[in-house]
C-alpha cells in the first residue's frame, strides 16, 4: 500500500488510513481485497494474517523454542508471539533446521513468518496477494527469506494449525 500510495507514508499514518472506515471500503476496492480478492483467501489468513505470519516463524524456529528452558525466558516468548505459535513451534522443533535469530528469538521468528508467508502470496494471484499484504499490519509485509524455505509446506502446517482439532480440513483450502 505504501508502495502504491507513497513510498514515504509512516506507520502511523498507514495504520490511521486502514483504521478509517470510510476510506477501507475504497482501499479494499482499489488494492483488489474486497470481494473478488477475499473470496480466494483462506479464512485463516484473512481472520488474522499477524498471528499467520507468527505461526510459520515459529515453525521455521521450532528448533530455537525448544532451546528455551528457564520459565521467565519462555513466558517472555510466549508473550511476544503467543501461545498457540509458541506450541506449534515446539511441535515442529524436532523436524527444523538451526537457523539463526540473532539473539532476538521473537523477532527472528516475526521477520522469518513474515518473509515466508510473502514469499508464499508471490506465487498467488494478485487479488488474494493484495488482500493479504493489506490486511497485514504495517512493517510485516514480508520481505525475502534469507534461507531456503519450503514456504507450501510452512503455510500448510499454519493452516492445519487454524483447523478446530478433529477437523483436519477445516484449516484446507490453501
Amino acid at each position: 500500500m505504501r508502495a502504491t500510495l507513497h513510498g514515504g507514508l509512516s506507520d502511523a499514518t498507514l495504520v490511521r488510513l486502514l483504521a478509517c472506515a470510510r476510506l477501507r471500503g475504497r482501499l479494499d476496492a482499489c488494492f483488489g481485497s474486497g470481494p473478488v480478492g477475499a473470496g480466494d483467501a483462506p479464512a485463516w489468513l484473512l481472520a488474522d494474517p499477524a498471528e499467520a505470519v507468527r505461526r510459520a516463524g515459529a515453525i521455521l524456529h521450532g528448533r530455537a523454542i525448544r532451546s528455551v528452558l528457564t520459565g521467565p525466558d519462555v513466558a517472555a516468548l510466549v508473550a511476544a508471539i503467543g501461545r498457540e505459535a509458541h506450541a506449534l513451534g515446539l511441535r515442529h522443533g524436532a523436524e527444523a533446521p538451526a537457523r539463526d535469530h540473532g539473539g532476538d528469538l521473537a523477532g527472528a521468528i516475526r521477520r522469518d513468518g513474515a518473509a515466508c508467508l510473502g514469499a508464499w502470496l508471490r506465487t498467488r494471484a494478485a487479488p488474494l496477494r493484495a488482500a493479504i499484504l493489506l490486511a497485514l499490519p504495517p512493517g510485516l509485509a514480508g520481505t525475502e527469506p534469507t534461507e531456503a524455505i519450503d514456504t507450501e509446506a510452512v503455510i500448510e502446517a499454519v493452516a492445519r494449525s487454524f483447523a478446530p482439532p478433529g477437523n483436519a480440513e477445516a484449516g484446507a483450502g490453501v
